[in-house]
């Protein structure tokens, strides 16, 4: 089971990687395209229709491209005084397992209605560039699958250490670390 963690680990930190590095030229890209949207707008009295298209979908794809690099490294939304209460009890073992397996669910679910939006888009093009519909939404499917391979990962870990106790330290609602990490 080490191995598979491990390779698990391996696959999860290399795409979260390749994701964010794709999610911050994607930031960088689209700072460059409004501030020359408003420049060409208040400067010049001039406007491109495309350039708010096209930052609102580039937003969009980013933060669905960070959302595995979050629930990889803990920075969900959390109680952390509640939290920080009650994380070294023992019972939070199996809190914490059930919960991730509904995540994983719901992540399951979301990339299989990720998938239909897509699917039933690709007849509809956006206004101002004429994209199918089906390219803005393709980051749905995506994201989601890259989140439940990070939710898989902390679900092994998690199961795991049910039991060996200590050897896969997992922090219920942050991020992973110990053996194969």
């Amino acid at each position: 089971m080490d191995a598979v963690i491990r390779g698990m680990d391996m696959l999860n930190r290399t795409l979260t990687r390749i994701a964010g590095y794709i999610a911050t030229s994607l930031l960088f890209a689209m700072l460059g395209i409004v501030i020359v949207h408003v420049f060409y707008r208040y400067v010049l009295n001039d406007s491109f229709g495309w350039t708010e298209e096209l930052s609102r979908t580039m937003m969009v794809w980013m933060a669905f491209l960070y959302f595995p690099t979050a629930h990889r490294y803990g920075m969900n939304v959390s109680l952390d005084i509640f939290i920080s209460a009650i994380q070294d009890h023992p019972i939070m073992r199996y809190v914490g397992l059930l919960i991730e397996l509904s995540v994983l669910v719901m992540l399951c679910g979301a990339i299989w209605l990720g998938y239909g939006l897509m699917s039933r888009a690709s007849s509809s093009y956006t206004l101002a560039l004429q994209l199918p519909l089906s390219y803005v939404y393709a980051i749905m499917p995506i994201g989601f699958s890259l989140v439940a391979l990070v939710s898989l990962e902390r679900l092994l870990r998690l199961v795991m250490n049910i039991f060996y106790p200590g050897r896969y330290k997992v922090n219920v609602f942050g991020s992973s670390t110990g053996a194969g990490a």
